[in-house]
């Protein structure tokens, strides 16, 4: 039978053995907090806003790419375009095919349209802008020979001598402006064609740096995965060895306290048959 003793002994363990689990849980919930910190702490670094501002830099270069190319297309359709007006300027500057210094019926009219399609293949050239780049504004150069060729109109009759003082009609003075559109253009197509040669090595240079800057990206962000995660799996090592610690300690300390429980109880008396037990 039970002594009092006994009876007491297993209630006070009893009741050490939920204040335990009270205290233990409250233990483990500040633990758990002070991890959650702690693992904010390693992963608001500043390494999250280092990625942000590389992102942002490379979608900046990113951005230049598309509307580089598309000056880039401008710059071609013009220069092309300038090779154009220079071929029917010097088809045009040849009017007087006969070289006999008289524009026959024909060769007027032939002269006229030829300037009239010249003039509307300057205005048909692209004004384009693009930051930091100049053009020498070509475009706007030769449109003021599309307002001249609008001014002049060649008819059947006497192409007078260069240098002539009173002209006594326009046809001198548009033969020689063909002359000079076409040499205009040449110079203005091949200046023009540097410029594509020139955004083409740009467009290349940003696409290297977006590259770049993708490569900085993805190696930063590996990096910073694997260390954060070592630093976390770190963590929740330490203070599950530290609960563990406390619950093994615990037990340990309860058995021990069950064992001294059980032995306020007495032996059982010489010739009870509890000793075939003990």
């Amino acid at each position: 039978m039970e002594t009092f003793a006994t009876q007491f002994a297993r209630l006070s363990q009893a009741a050490t053995k939920i204040a335990f689990e009270t205290r233990f849980n409250s233990i483990q919930r500040g633990i758990t907090n002070r991890l959650n910190k702690e693992i904010d702490a390693i992963t608001n670094d500043g390494t999250t806003r280092r990625i942000a501002v590389l992102q942002r830099q490379r979608d900046k270069l990113a951005d230049l790419t598309p509307k580089l190319q598309e000056y880039q297309f401008g710059l071609t359709s013009n220069a092309n375009r300038f090779l154009e007006i220079a071929e029917a300027g010097q088809a045009a500057a040849a009017s007087d095919a006969d070289a006999n210094a008289v524009l026959t019926t024909d060769e007027a009219a032939a002269l006229n349209t030829a300037k009239e399609e010249i003039a509307e293949n300057i205005r048909s050239l692209q004004t384009l802008y693009y930051p930091g780049i100049q053009d020498g504004n070509v475009v706007q150069l030769i449109r003021q020979d599309a307002d001249r060729l609008d001014a002049l109109t060649a008819v059947a009759g006497t192409v007078d001598a260069a240098g002539t003082a009173i002209p006594t009609n326009d046809n001198r003075t548009l033969i020689d402006l063909m002359t000079e559109i076409q040499e205009r253009s040449v110079t203005f197509a091949s200046s023009t064609s540097t410029l594509v040669e020139s955004t083409n090595q740009m467009i290349i240079d940003i696409q290297k740096k977006v590259f770049e800057q993708e490569a900085n990206l993805a190696d930063l962000t590996i990096l910073e995965i694997t260390k954060k995660t070592e630093e976390i799996d770190n963590l929740k090592a330490r203070y599950g060895f530290i609960l563990k610690a406390i619950s093994v300690s615990f037990e340990v300390s309860s058995g021990l306290s069950d064992m001294l429980a059980e032995g306020t109880q007495p032996a059982p008396k010489a010739g009870s048959i509890l000793n075939l037990f003990t």
